[in-house]
């Protein structure tokens, strides 16, 4: 097993992962790949001398067992002279409170204790031990989620301060280094539990292609995640040439606002105006969060559309087709209106909160099962509970378009929103000014009025949105 660790040595020197002098702190759960993460740094310091430290981070989810976890770190630390320090984060309540799985919540414990801890002790890298089999559960996982070309690449070796020095090894290579020589680790029994995604990944998807498909499965998929790495490093060098011709900044009422030049943008391959697009949003203050595929698919669309069109962006950001240029502006009072009402789209397929012509929207998605029944009975006339197990990613909030209906009964029948309106005796100019959380043409519900028959929650609807609309004090 030295050429196993004598790779791990070349994936360290290859990426200048570090450098004589420099301090690195490893994550260690006590897990086998940890473990030899932080024997291979050890063995590493004889070739190029550095400051390593480990920090453990104590999640409290598996009681005792997750104590046990944290000594048994702190032994085998003193045992190979690494200062070590445990963190405790109490990742069953962070779930709880930021509305996140516990898979997510004990990753962002995790790299927030990692950070905390690298700046506290002024260190240079953070070491992560994650290996070729994560790199191929990412992929996957990534892949099945409907991820572009930047989701494709999968783990990166070196991402901003975090190292992964074990990247290129398999999961039996890692476990072999350590038996070679005698060292232990601990086994995390929750990661045997499929109720986790990548649980799941791990332990039923990849040793059936291996079985069914190839035996190579999954090294072949963490090489195709290397060759993704390669072509996106060489578009993100064409889109940086393209940037200078294609964007400027420009300054905003809602502070800097980025432009997007039509001209040269048009003359720009299919691939690289994805990536303009990209790197437009990154700019402003609310980055890429929440931002999905299709908001970068609307974005081309209004690129291509006649001038005075707009589209609502998460983070409460607005695209405005000018004659000359796309426009991403933070700032709403630049919305077109149709005698003082709204007349935007605002995408609802992410989570999220906007406000848009003096109100404030807020829209969160839960599992059917997560919902007390109690809580829907309570709904007010500018709060729903909308069942959403089929709705695709045009959900949107809007006003009133030809064509637009209700599902009146169980049955599927339908009626028209023209006639629900004459039927309500809304003054005919009041419904232009109504707004509808819509599904292409099927409208969810009238805000204000009713909701279709198959936007209702029942006992078996698998995924809920809840939809807020209240005025913004002034």
């Amino acid at each position: 097993m030295k050429k196993e660790l004598e790779k791990i040595f070349q994936t360290i020197e290859h990426y200048g992962m570090i450098l004589p002098g420099m301090r690195i702190l490893a994550g260690v759960s006590g897990g086998a790949d940890s473990v030899c993460l932080s024997y291979a740094l050890k063995e590493y310091r004889r070739r190029d001398p550095f400051s390593l430290k480990a920090v453990h981070v104590e999640h409290g989810i598996r009681g005792e067992e997750s104590l046990e976890d944290a000594r048994w770190v702190e032994a085998l630390c003193r045992e190979w002279e690494i200062p070590c320090r445990v963190v405790r984060r109490p990742v069953e309540q962070l779930a709880k409170e930021e509305k996140l799985s516990l898979e997510e919540a004990g990753r962002k414990a995790r790299y927030d204790a990692f950070e905390e801890e690298r700046l506290a002790w002024q260190a240079d890298r953070t070491a992560v031990a994650h290996n070729r089999n994560d790199q191929a559960e990412t992929v996957l996982f990534r892949l099945a989620r409907g991820s572009g070309l930047t989701g494709l690449c999968g783990i990166r070796p070196v991402q901003g301060k975090i190292i992964r020095p074990l990247l290129f090894l398999s999961r039996e290579e890692i476990e072999g280094i350590l038996t070679e020589r005698g060292i232990g680790w601990r086994t995390d029994r929750t990661n045997q539990e499929t109720a986790y995604t990548r649980n799941r990944i791990r332990l039923e998807i990849l040793p059936a292609l291996e079985e069914q498909v190839n035996e190579r499965a999954c090294e072949h998929i963490a090489s195709a995640a290397s060759r993704f790495q390669e072509v996106w490093e060489y578009l993100r060098e064409q889109a940086q040439k393209a940037e200078q011709d294609c964007v400027l900044r420009k300054r905003g009422k809602g502070g800097e606002d980025v432009l997007l030049r039509l001209g040269a943008f048009s003359r720009q391959p299919a691939l690289i105006q994805k990536e303009l697009l990209r790197r437009c949003l990154e700019m402003g203050t609310a980055g890429l969060k929440d931002v999905g595929s299709v908001h970068m698919e609307g974005l081309r669309k209004l690129a291509a559309s006649p001038c005075g069109k707009q589209m609502t962006l998460p983070g409460g950001r607005l695209a405005l087709r000018e004659k000359e240029f796309l426009r991403f502006t933070n700032g709403m009072e630049r919305e077109e209106t149709v005698d003082g009402a709204w007349n935007g789209e605002l995408s609802l397929a992410q989570a999220g909160e906007w406000r848009i012509g003096g109100k404030r929207i807020r829209v969160e998605y839960r599992n059917g099962e997560e919902i007390d029944r109690r809580e829907i009975l309570k709904e007010k006339k500018y709060t729903k509970w909308l069942a959403c197990d089929t709705i695709v990613p045009n959900l949107c909030l809007r006003t009133r378009r030809t064509g637009d209906y209700f599902v009146v009964n169980e049955a599927g029948g339908r009626k028209k929103l023209k006639d629900y309106l004459i039927d309500q005796k809304v003054p005919r100019e009041e419904r232009d000014r109504i707004w509808l959380v819509t599904q292409g043409s099927h409208v969810l519900w009238t805000v204000g009025y009713r909701i279709s028959e198959a936007a209702k929650v029942k006992e078996n609807t698998y995924r809920v949105m809840k939809i807020q609309i209240e005025e913004v004090p002034t």
